[in-house]
């Protein structure tokens, strides 16, 4: 490889070889520095971590929630959907704009939501509707085995309060004749396609692909959560979202 170098004939040979002595030695530098600048950015580089995306990730990101999803929810055991409130803003939300005129269900405890069956029930739907009325409530956190659920007709409740008493949000008076069962605590997680849910084990079981069967116990839902979300391939907040209030135990897998 030939290189052409060009000379200034004004000048003595000395002087134009210190001339080029000097370029040489200033392209050298800025050689150096431009291999301390590659070095730096090939650590850089390294240092970063390449890994695939996972198929729950994508689905994380990308799954539309149903309306229904705002709520507790289940299909019951003659598929119609079960919802019910998840705090006292959904409480409220649930009996002024989603009751209808439909049976309204809540556990004879403080602190419970109400369960509402959308359309005429039958039988199954009133059992498990009790249930889940009762598997949300503190009753569950409480560590009971049973607790007493009573229904109505939506008609029945109101927001209306006895003179000198305050109905806060969420909560609801109810007037006239119940209907009252008392209700086992079991309850099982599952999960369709994308959709995680929990509700009672009998509409759980015809529902879901696989499920994980709980009752009150003594795990704490953070590590009762990573081991559900893990037996089911799930993800951990979609577990975390659907577990009743509470310490719980796995009494049966079907996975």
């Amino acid at each position: 490889m030939s290189v052409e170098i060009e000379l200034d004939t004004s000048k003595s040979a000395a002087k134009n070889a210190s001339e080029l002595y000097e370029r040489a030695k200033k392209l050298e530098e800025k050689l150096e520095k431009a291999k301390k600048v590659l070095e730096g950015m090939k650590g850089k580089l390294d240092k970063l971590e390449v890994r695939e995306v996972t198929e729950k990730e994508i689905i994380k990101t990308h799954k539309k929630r149903e309306w229904f999803e705002k709520f507790r929810w289940f299909f019951s055991s003659t598929g119609k959907l079960i919802i019910g409130g998840r705090d006292a803003t959904s409480n409220e939300v649930l009996m002024k704009k989603q009751a209808g005129e439909w049976m309204v269900f809540h556990a004879d405890i403080a602190g419970a939501p109400f369960f509402v069956i959308r359309g005429e029930p039958e039988e199954a739907d009133i059992r498990e509707a009790a249930q889940a009325a009762g598997i949300f409530s503190k009753a569950w956190s409480r560590g009971y085995g049973s607790v007493s659920v009573y229904h109505a007709p939506r008609g029945q409740f109101s927001k209306q309060a006895p003179s000198g008493e305050f109905i806060g949000k969420g909560a609801f008076m109810v007037r006239g004749k119940r209907e009252w069962k008392k209700v086992g605590l079991k309850a099982a997680v599952g999960v369709k396609g994308r959709q995680v849910t929990c509700g009672p084990v009998d509409a759980m079981e015809l529902w879901s692909e696989k499920l994980v069967m709980i009752e009150p116990g003594d795990r704490k839902p953070g590590e009762l959560v990573k081991v559900i979300a893990r037996e089911l391939g799930v993800d951990a907040d979609e577990v975390q979202r659907s577990l009743p209030p509470g310490k719980s135990k796995i009494i049966e897998k079907k996975v």
